[in-house]
């Protein structure tokens, strides 16, 4: 009895896609965290980033798929997304960003150690 509407279907997929959208957020707010390596008020500006990135994805998102009208089982399938984002996808993601550091740090050395790039950027 959960879509029992015609159309409630589909804004719980569309509203799941938003939750992945926001996972995807979480991950470059992340991402940017561990860059800068962030102390204690980079780290609140980063949340506060990704909170503000969020809220403004999930209201359009509601916008867009129900003219702004926020039903429980919209914010149910968001959250959905979000999870499944999380438990699908982010660490297969980390992995493989993990794996491209080390082989991109490899680059860097063997880069640094011409003697082409030691003299332009002396």
């Amino acid at each position: 009895m959960l879509f029992a509407t015609v159309g409630q279907g589909a804004r719980f997929v569309w509203m799941m896609a938003a939750g992945a959208v926001v996972g995807a957020w979480y991950l470059l707010t992340a991402l940017l965290r561990r860059f800068i390596q962030a102390g204690f008020w980079l780290t609140l500006a980063c949340d506060l980033l990704f909170g503000a990135g969020a809220a403004v994805i999930l209201i359009a998102a509601l916008v867009a798929g129900s003219y702004g009208q926020a039903r429980p089982f919209e914010l149910l399938g968001a959250a959905l997304g979000a999870t499944l984002f999380g438990v699908g996808l982010l660490s297969p993601i980390w992995e493989l960003l993990r794996r491209l550091r080390g082989k991109l740090a490899r680059i860097m050395i063997s880069l640094a150690k011409k003697r082409p790039i030691n003299i332009i950027f002396k």
